[in-house]
């Protein structure tokens, strides 16, 4: 997923850790992991809202290609806001399904609406009503492993590690695609129940600034 898909998937991590109405896990997933992913939600929403750290790697037949960090600030699921501070400036904000992406060193605004499942499968991987096909726990190292398709019946199957911390906090999330690309998030020094800013979300923009209207069915 390059460019900026990567990061519209990367939004959904969080967001999708809340359990949808009352559907309880399928049976796919093991009872170990549905333990744990409870005790995640649950914490969540004990921390919102929230500041943490984080790096996205970017790793290509095992070889680290591309390294960034920065900030998240999650208000609740439907706010989110990734601001990418090293090696570039670029902040994605997502509201409820909407998304506005500001790349400063191309000076310019990507703007649409997730909707397609690819776009969102690395996250829904854990929503309570789409856990996956398969799923295990391994105790031990406090990792749940899952495994998804992209809903076309063909290609496009993706592994997913998700490492759970002793506070029941995400610190580590390990995407692998079938294409020997592989992602790894690392999320660190959680700051709990913080004081949002007003105009928190707002972008402040150059006047020059080329806005694209993403159309991507």
């Amino acid at each position: 997923m390059p460019g900026h898909r990567r990061t519209f998937a990367l939004a959904w991590l969080l967001i999708s850790l809340f359990p949808f109405g009352d559907a309880a896990l399928r049976p796919a997933v093991a009872q170990g992991a549905d333990s744990l992913l409870r005790r995640v939600r649950e914490r969540i929403l004990q921390s919102q809202p929230f500041r943490v750290d984080f790096v996205q790697q970017v790793y290509m037949d095992s070889e680290l290609t591309l390294e960034e960090s920065g900030v998240i600030v999650f208000a609740d699921r439907e706010r989110v806001k990734w601001q990418y501070l090293d090696p570039e400036f670029k902040v994605f904000i997502l509201e409820k399904d909407r998304y506005r992406f500001y790349d400063r060193e191309n000076n310019q605004l990507l703007r649409g609406v997730l909707g397609e499942r690819n776009e969102r499968l690395i996250w829904e991987l854990l929503l309570s009503d789409r856990p996956g096909g398969a799923a295990s726990w391994d105790a031990r190292t406090r990792t749940i492993r899952l495994r998804l398709d992209d809903g076309s019946g063909a290609e496009g199957a993706q592994e997913l590690k998700i490492l759970v911390g002793p506070d029941f906090l995400p610190q580590r999330v390990e995407q692998q695609a079938e294409n020997e690309v592989s992602t790894v998030y690392v999320f660190r020094n959680y700051r709990s129940r913080v004081a949002l800013a007003a105009g928190e979300f707002d972008l402040d923009l150059p006047a020059d600034v080329e806005i694209i209207e993403d159309e991507t069915p």
